[in-house]
């Protein structure tokens, strides 16, 4: 049987996966909202799909 204690909870994390910095808890809401990784509000800002430098159009 059995006896270990098993949970449903979600891991939560206290240090950035990126850089090892302790989060806040702010970040650590934002990051459980979410559904991404545990990332400090730096690299989080960094990870933002579609929000990259445009890329610079050739002259013609």
């Amino acid at each position: 049987m059995d006896l270990e204690e098993h949970t449903l909870d979600p891991m939560i994390e206290r240090r950035c996966e990126e850089c090892g910095a302790k989060l806040t808890t702010a970040e650590i809401q934002a990051a459980l909202d979410a559904e991404r990784p545990f990332l400090c509000s730096v690299h989080a800002a960094e990870a933002v799909p579609g929000e990259e430098a445009p890329a610079s159009e050739p002259e013609p």
